[in-house]
């Protein structure tokens, strides 16, 4: 019976001993396990949509008659940006590069160079990029002495004497500003003032040039010679604006009527309603 006694209290507190460590085993958080994985990790990351390229904005030009299809490509070339990066490289050879970045026809006069007394090969050293091709065609085209044109639904190189004697009529809706003679006779005097004076000059210059020295000179009011007849006529029953001028004196006159306009139409938002 002793050594009964003995063994029993002996495994009593062996129990005794061990319940409080395992207790407190349990209280404490568990020790995080650290797993293994291959590095690096692969993990697929969604990815944003490619930006949708940005695309050249036909508008509409505001006047008539409409530009045809071809024409109207053209005309949209010419306002798109375009890369011009020709170290002395030659005229032609540059033109046919931006020929094909475009995807327009052009055409050199040839009589124009030999009116100039220059070849193709003339050598052409501009680096441009983020311009227009308008803007890119002037820089390489006027130390030249060239020009372009729309002509026959291909872009023409040729003189800038050339190009000045090329009219256009054209027919500018105008109601949205002019309501009265003297409106019209503002809008009138606002084209002549902005959109003439300087192409005037120029063409007066060449003018000049092409006369024979017993030829007196022409006056400095008068419009150049070959250009007699380009003119702004007003139309007040059809609130329009007739004009016969020259390619680049169209452009002026389109980009200062849209300007016009979108004055108006700040001022016409402006005008606080009435009850």
């Amino acid at each position: 019976m002793r050594a009964l006694f003995i063994a029993t209290s002996i495994c009593l507190m062996c129990i005794g001993t061990t319940l409080p460590i395992t207790a407190q085993a349990e209280d404490k958080p568990a020790k995080p396990t650290l797993k293994t994985v291959n590095w690096p990790v692969k993990f697929t990351v969604k990815q944003k949509q490619a930006a949708v390229p940005q695309q050249v904005v036909k508008v509409k030009q505001p006047f008539y008659p409409e530009l045809n299809p071809r024409v109207q490509q053209i005309q949209d070339a010419l306002n798109t940006n375009t890369r011009a990066n020709f170290p002395n490289v030659p005229l032609t050879q540059a033109l046919n590069e931006i020929q094909k970045q475009h995807g327009i026809n052009m055409y050199v006069s040839g009589s124009a160079l030999k009116e100039l007394g220059i070849t193709a090969d003339e050598p052409v050293n501009v680096s441009l990029h983020g311009v227009s091709l308008k803007s890119a065609l002037k820089i390489i085209l006027e130390p030249l002495g060239l020009a372009y044109e729309i002509d026959q639904e291909v872009l023409k190189i040729t003189t800038q004497a050339e190009v000045d004697r090329h009219l256009i009529t054209r027919i500018y809706p105008v109601g949205i500003l002019c309501h009265s003679a003297e409106e019209y006779e503002a809008i009138e005097k606002a084209i002549g003032t902005a959109c003439r004076p300087n192409i005037w000059a120029r063409r007066q210059r060449l003018s000049a040039q092409s006369q024979v020295m017993s030829t007196p000179a022409p006056s400095p009011f008068a419009a150049p010679t070959g250009m007699l007849s380009s003119s702004i006529t007003a139309v007040p029953q059809c609130q329009a604006l007739v004009v016969n001028e020259t390619e680049e004196i169209h452009e002026k006159i389109v980009e200062l009527l849209t300007q016009l306009r979108q004055v108006r139409q700040i001022q016409m938002r402006a005008v606080p309603e009435t009850n």
